[in-house]
């Protein structure tokens, strides 16, 4: 039978350290309440007596040096092992990060705890100030309810970093995209509509008409044949239609007053020179992102159809590790795709389903909820079949898949091994059957990474990916080629 325990939000980590020292009285535990210049810092055993006072600690290499030899005094003068000892803190800002990551380089074990969870626990709630805020704190890792081994360093703290950077430049992206439609209403209506001038918006030939003495009268000066010529250099299909088309257009659209066109192409030229700079650092951001994810079990979430590289690793850094992530329900839970229930009056009481709660990791459910969305699209049979029945019965599909992309998932990062389809996953199916499908899905998983450039160190001996391949290839005696 499985075990159970009622404290489902403690951390493992923290709890076996306890057991370790074999009493709370040869635990130490070191609260910090960090801050830009100075950070408070306070040293107390597992029972909760203070040792020694909150007391000052600088933000540098000279602050970690004193705060270390504190501890290591206290700890001689008591019988405490380093091994018993750790530190924890509200999760770290960027003024603190550097302070937290020299801590775990020499080896201690530094926790961090959610702010929203500490404010509760303060003695005074009606008052915030470094001591009641460090006494929250204290509470909170004494009863072992804090993180330590989330995407917090190594591979995954590296990839969290390179998604969320890519997440904000697709941001200022979508912003500048924006301000050239406002130019690009009064300069040449109707330009950035396929539709109507037959060339798709923000592509390169358009960036390029759009950087050059951009206006209906100039488009419709330009040669046919110098036009057609540019837009076959910039991959535009159907050149001389599309030239024709966009000409005859500009014919027909209102024109913005003479006195106030040269100050908008200028304005408009730089829009265009931000635009693709953005979008080169946004290609350089995808494919280190690429490198990052092939290195952990995240590749496997490339097997999924509809899922690509970009989708796999915003899940994958924030999910972190998953061998050390908690169990799924709480995973759910993090994501904010599950809805909030309240029952009472017994067993025959009436259950009360609401919304999702506010209070979650938005960029992982943001991640986790396109992820449903382009699997209820273009994704495994069973899976665009069950988005379609839960749409057409009211619920909400796209969290519902969700909920079953997330389970799915961390068990295949946890087995290393690629999606299979329910009927293949039977102890019926037939190693001809799997080879079969192997040989199927490898074209499409093999393009994923071809397309930003991380083939080979994806499918490399020491990759998961890698490690995957080489397997399946001596397994079921087949060949699949890079």
């Amino acid at each position: 039978m499985k075990k159970r325990n009622i404290y489902q939000n403690q951390s493992q980590e923290l709890l076996h350290l306890f057991e370790a020292a074999g009493s709370s009285a040869k635990v130490m535990c070191v609260p910090m309440d960090y801050a830009k210049k100075d950070h408070l810092a306070m040293l107390c055993n597992g029972h909760g007596t203070i040792l020694r006072k909150p007391f000052s600690v600088k933000n540098s290499p000279d602050g970690i040096e004193y705060l270390v030899d504190q501890v290591t005094r206290s700890c001689r003068r008591r019988g405490i092992k380093k091994k018993h000892v750790f530190f924890g803190g509200e999760d770290a800002n960027s003024f603190a990060e550097n302070f937290v990551s020299t801590l775990r380089c020499q080896g201690w074990l530094v926790a961090g705890v959610n702010a929203h969870d500490a404010k509760k626990q303060r003695a005074n709630l009606q008052a915030s100030t470094d001591r009641i805020d460090l006494m929250g704190i204290a509470t909170m890792l004494l009863s072992c309810r804090a993180n330590c081994c989330p995407a917090q360093s190594g591979t995954y703290r590296n990839l969290r970093t390179l998604v969320r950077h890519r997440r904000k430049l697709v941001a200022m992206l979508t912003e500048v995209k924006n301000r050239v439609h406002g130019i690009v209403d009064r300069l040449f209506p109707g330009f950035l509509n396929e539709s109507k001038c037959g060339i798709v918006p923000f592509t390169q030939s358009s960036l390029y008409l759009m950087e050059n003495r951009f206006s209906p009268k100039q488009v419709r000066r330009r040669k046919r044949e110098k036009l057609i010529e540019i837009l076959k250099r910039f991959g535009t299909s159907k050149a001389e239609e599309t030239a024709f088309k966009l000409q005859q257009y500009a014919s027909q659209v209102l024109h913005a007053p003479v006195e106030y066109v040269d100050t908008l192409q200028l304005s408009l030229a730089q829009h265009v020179k931000h635009i693709r700079c953005l979008q080169e650092s946004v290609a350089q951001l995808e494919n280190e992102i690429a490198v990052s994810l092939a290195q952990t079990q995240g590749a496997f979430l490339t097997s999924f159809r509809g899922i690509g590289i970009v989708l796999a690793a915003g899940v994958t850094a924030e999910i972190g590790d998953p061998n050390e992530q908690k169990p799924l329900n709480n995973l759910v839970s993090y994501s904010g795709i599950i809805p909030r229930v309240k029952q009472t009056g017994g067993i025959d009481g009436k259950t009360y389903t609401g919304k999702v709660a506010k209070r979650c990791n938005r960029i992982l459910k943001d991640h986790v909820v396109q992820s449903a969305h382009h699997m209820g699209l273009h994704g495994p049979e069973d899976l665009m079949t069950d988005h379609k029945r839960r749409d057409a019965s009211g619920q909400h599909a796209d969290f519902g898949i969700g909920r079953r992309y997330l389970r799915t998932g961390m068990s295949l990062m946890r087995t290393s091994q690629i999606y299979l389809p329910p009927w293949l996953r039977k102890a019926d199916a037939t190693m001809e059957e799997r080879a079969g499908y192997y040989l199927m899905i490898w074209p499409k998983l093999r393009e994923k990474w071809v397309k930003y450039g991380a083939l080979e160190i994806a499918f490399a001996k020491d990759r998961p990916l890698g490690l995957w391949r080489q397997m399946v290839q001596e397994l079921y005696d087949i060949k699949l080629k890079l």
